[in-house]
């Protein structure tokens, strides 16, 4: 059984990865629901903060912005 740490991280990366599919203009409609909810909802199971996670994945994706600007 993955720890709560690892659980947290996969939903931040869910939702970063959702963030970048948006922006690429894809639909993410299936990802959301197959992948970034599914993600989200365990971890909290497991005792994380569901605003921290979103707090956590918002930075992640502004350092993407930052490091990728311009490609």
């Amino acid at each position: 059984m993955a720890s709560k740490q690892q659980l947290e991280s996969k939903a931040v990366a869910a939702l970063v990865d959702l963030n970048r599919r948006e922006r690429a203009g894809e639909r993410t409609g299936d990802f959301y629901r197959g992948t970034v909810q599914p993600a989200v909802e365990a971890a909290v199971a497991a005792g994380c903060d569901r605003t921290g996670i979103h707090a956590d994945a918002d930075r992640a994706y502004g350092r993407w912005l930052i490091d990728n600007a311009g490609r």
